[in-house]
């Protein structure tokens, strides 16, 4: 019999029908501890536990529970959540496996599922890559889904309405992110206005940079403010520091004739703009006219342009290395491979993009559909991912 309880998972519904799904199974009893509102209202109610202890306590309780309920499994989204952090290291002196849920490292057609964590705290190691032969018995169908933007931010809203709703029951619950209720179902709205006023207002932009500009320009794509990338798994600690030391590297080393673009993050498009901190640098470094900045041109068509994408440690980048594009990672991210991206420093890069290796980067991307990618998506039809799921973790 396997245990398994699931904790804070991604906006919407999939975690419920992940827990109904391993329900049916007669070998699998679930269970679900709620941390607010949100939480509870996408949640299957027949085996949740709400918790609304102190944070301080919160180590001393998920032991308990562990031991209590004789725990196998815990599923998290996001494991750099204060909650998930904690449960990460309960986990690991119960001698309990944890699987962390994350957005697909292969987008948007894949969702990300790992032991031990992802991203920056991935068990990725690159010598099983350099030995690593896939296997063509069964090969993983990536499914076509339509955007997720709409389905995404329509659950959001409701996680965060149903989270203000009942903010007394859990009053000492902290949130991973640092916005007021009434602020995130704001921001999310103008999100959506953005996104449709960035759509038509910017089409002549991505015109300029795709046939004037082709071959000309470095692509920056920038991280989510609050995003664990930015605060555990990268050396800045903002997105501002990321465009500055990027705009002064650029002004002292680059060719006068190049141009840098840097791209805001979708999901960030409703909470942060940064025209005006990138318009301040660009005077302060003399290079007024050569920064751009851009929300919702179409990546693919600019990863075809672009001369070279730099980047924290964005999935971007493995779009990027897909394009044949010479990509430099400045944080910590699973594709930094010698011969993948480039291993030279910033300041050397813009003058001397190098390619990646085109069989380097098939491997590793094999490497990641066989261990750690499921096709499909948490926001559109999350109900095709659930076999994939059970099958990654029990088999």
């Amino acid at each position: 019999m396997k245990n398994v309880l699931l904790l804070q998972g991604p906006v919407g519904p999939f975690f419920k029908l992940l827990a109904q799904y391993l329900k049916s199974k007669s070998d699998v009893k679930v269970f679900q501890i709620t941390f607010n509102g949100g939480d509870e209202r996408f949640c299957h109610k027949g085996i949740s536990t709400p918790y609304r202890g102190d944070p301080k306590d919160w180590s001393q309780y998920i032991s308990k529970f562990i031991t209590a309920n004789e725990i196998n499994d815990i599923i998290v989204f996001g494991d750099c959540r204060f909650y998930h952090r904690v449960a990460k290291k309960a986990a690991d002196i119960a001698n309990v496996t944890f699987w962390a849920f994350e957005e697909g490292y292969l987008r948007p057609t894949f969702i990300t599922l790992e032991k031990d964590g992802v991203n920056g705290n991935s068990n990725f190691e690159q010598l099983d890559l350099e030995s690593f032969s896939p296997e063509r018995e069964e090969v993983k169908q990536e499914l076509t889904l339509s955007s997720t933007f709409l389905a995404m931010s329509l659950h959001a809203i409701q996680y965060y309405f149903f989270k203000m709703l009942y903010r007394k029951k859990y009053r000492k619950y902290i949130h991973h992110r640092p916005w007021l209720n009434i602020e995130e179902a704001f921001s999310w709205a103008r999100s959506g206005i953005r996104k449709i006023k960035y759509k038509h207002g910017e089409a002549s932009l991505e015109k300029y940079l795709t046939e004037d500009l082709a071959g000309q320009f470095f692509l920056a794509p920038l991280q989510v403010s609050v995003d664990s990338q930015i605060l555990y798994h990268s050396p800045y600690r903002s997105v501002e520091e990321f465009i500055g030391v990027v705009i002064r590297s650029f002004a002292e080393n680059a060719n006068e004739k190049d141009f840098l673009v840097f791209k805001h993050h979708p999901m960030d498009r409703g909470f942060n703009n940064y025209a005006r901190y990138i318009k301040k640098l660009s005077y302060a470094y003399d290079v007024s006219g050569r920064i751009l900045y851009c929300h919702d041109l179409n990546l693919p068509n600019l990863l075809q342009k672009t001369k070279g994408t730099i980047t924290i440690n964005s999935t971007v980048g493995i779009s990027s290395l897909h394009h044949n594009t010479p990509t430099k990672v400045l944080g910590k991210a699973i594709y930094n491979i010698d011969g993948v991206t480039s291993q030279k420093p910033l300041d050397e890069f813009w003058l001397s993009p190098c390619v990646p290796c085109p069989q380097k980067f098939h491997t590793f991307r094999e490497f990641l559909r066989d261990k750690n990618q499921i096709p499909g998506s948490f926001y559109r039809k999350p109900e095709l991912t659930l076999h994939a799921v059970a099958d990654k973790m029990f088999i």
